[in-house]
């Protein structure tokens, strides 16, 4: 199973990969976002499972995770620092950090499609990427 960031989010993991302190931390925060967003767990499993559903419920949930995890800030702008060093416990070369980094971290039209988008790269270019400690 996969776990995306932003429990769509969450998007953008692979549950295996996770330890069982960071499936704690992200089903936690997942299961907070979700009572705010009011996404459907079918959109969260695609997502999970790398399907990526442009659906605005489950792109206030990735906002919501991601804000809660510190990727980003209450105006959804990007926690550039914050997220190089989450990437840089799934990737070993600085260079390819700053590549991922450069390519996924676009600020969008609105903050729920830059968290959106932001995990759909990650997931794409890093599926073990996690976005809780």
């Amino acid at each position: 199973m996969k776990l995306f960031v932003c429990l769509a989010l969450i998007a953008v993991v692979g549950v295996q990969a996770l330890t069982d302190e960071q499936k704690e931390k992200l089903n936690k925060v997942g299961k907070e976002c979700r009572e705010q967003s009011g996404v459907s767990q079918e959109l969260i499993d695609k997502a999970r499972n790398g399907e990526f559903v442009e659906d605005a419920k489950l792109k206030a949930q990735m906002l919501c995770v991601s804000k809660k995890v510190g990727l980003t800030d209450d105006s959804g702008n990007i926690n550039v620092e914050t997220l190089k060093t989450k990437v840089k416990k799934v990737v070993d070369n600085d260079s390819e950090v700053d590549e991922i980094i450069e390519k996924c971290a676009v600020k969008r039209n609105t903050p729920e499609d830059t968290a959106f988008f932001t995990y759909k790269c990650l997931y794409e270019n890093k599926p073990k990427f996690s976005p809780v400690d």
